[in-house]
């Protein structure tokens, strides 16, 4: 038996995150990090796209991004590395006026919270990507702040910092089993040892509601199917332009480096499952919106595809708490494709829960699971 004073279950960004917020506040801590893959960082966070945005129409998510912000925009600084973030910004396009009023609606929400967004007629998109077709649109929205980074540089980050105050880090090790006295969570199984902690996180991504039962615990998480595709270097592009998403669609463009464009988002019929294997007619839906949108890219070659899962809930909000019918079992998961981008505020307010007892950088209470059970439930309206 292995004893500890907190399991950390995902050895992705999110569960990084957290190891490392953790032994930040007490290196004295003893933090066992569990990973069911033979490397850390390949599951959700090896597909992760990298996006950074502020522009939601809820306020949880906004402050969420908020106290994420400074670890891209100063990495070095508080990680000691860079993670190449680009501010580049975000510009969200419709054609559909019941969308634009949404739009507008999110813009007063984010601009009364600091966000520097700010709505935008189709004349102004054009100087932003001078291929972009824009005589059918009714307007959008953009925000400066935006970007992307490399979510694999994030994460060593995390732990490279956290192995230095003593996280111990094991892969091939699937949890099995959550073991309990009475309602409350002691510890884990694996089928190579038994871990015992006080304090369990489930960071399991994808898989955090498969873990949430072994503890009897039920969460509205399931697992979709993501898809994207790279291209082969477009020259005639410039080298930085925002990451453009046509809501009507879903659809969504961005470098890929300084040559090549990312292109997805067409695919939200997708059924849950774990399935990663790329499914090449989705990719018909992909060329056609980008057709409508952005015409040379639906004659780009494409150079790479892959698929990954994004763990989505029923208001598109992640899960932040311990459970209430489990003491002792705190549930980090369900962040509907944005964990990357919010991981490290996600790392600072489960450290601040777990060790103070509350989170104190921000009010978590419309993250937790008993959101649910109360029927109370705000749905982030900007996805794609």
């Amino acid at each position: 038996m292995t004893t500890a004073d907190i399991i950390v279950i995902g050895g992705g960004v999110i569960g990084g995150s957290i190891a490392y917020h953790l032994l930040a506040r007490d290196p004295r801590l003893k933090v066992v990090l569990l990973e069911k893959e033979t490397e850390v960082g390949t599951g959700a966070t090896s597909k992760a796209t990298g996006g950074v945005r502020h522009q939601f129409s809820t306020e949880a998510n906004i402050r969420l991004t908020q106290l994420s912000y400074p670890y891209f925009a100063e990495t070095e600084r508080i990680l000691g590395r860079s993670v190449d973030f680009v501010p580049h910004g975000y510009l969200f396009v419709t054609t559909e006026p019941r969308t634009f009023e949404q739009l507008k609606k999110n813009v007063a929400l984010q601009q009364r919270l600091g966000i520097k967004s700010r709505l935008v007629a189709p004349s102004e998109m054009k100087p932003m990507l001078s291929q972009l077709v824009v005589d059918d649109l009714i307007g959008g929205t953009f925000c400066p702040d935006d970007g992307s980074a490399d979510p694999h540089g994030l994460l060593q980050g995390f732990l490279a910092l956290a192995r230095e105050r003593g996280l111990r880090i094991l892969t091939s090790e699937p949890v099995v089993s959550v073991t309990r006295e009475g309602k409350r969570v002691v510890g884990v199984e694996t089928p190579r040892d038994r871990y015992r902690a006080h304090v369990v996180v489930n960071a399991a991504g994808p898989y955090g509601d498969q873990v949430g039962a072994l503890a009897d615990v039920a969460i509205p998480s399931k697992p979709y199917r993501r898809q994207v595709m790279v291209t082969d270097p477009l020259p005639d592009f410039p080298d930085v332009f925002p990451l453009i998403v046509d809501l009507d669609t879903g659809w969504y463009v961005h470098r890929q480096g300084k040559s090549a464009v990312l292109m997805g988002g067409t695919d939200k019929d997708q059924h849950p499952g774990y399935d990663t294997t790329v499914g090449w007619e989705a990719f018909d839906l992909v060329f056609k919106a980008a057709g409508k949108r952005v015409p040379p890219l639906a004659e780009a070659k494409v150079m790479r595809a892959y698929a990954g899962v994004r763990d989505l809930t029923p208001d598109y909000h992640g899960i932040l708490c311990e459970a209430r019918e489990a003491p002792g079992f705190y549930i980090a998961c369900g962040f509907s494709g944005h964990g990357f981008m919010h991981s490290p505020a996600i790392g600072l307010l489960m450290a601040e829960l777990i060790l103070d007892g509350r989170a104190t950088s921000m009010d978590i209470a419309a993250l937790s699971l008993e959101r649910f059970k109360a029927g109370a439930v705000g749905t982030e309206a900007n996805m794609f």
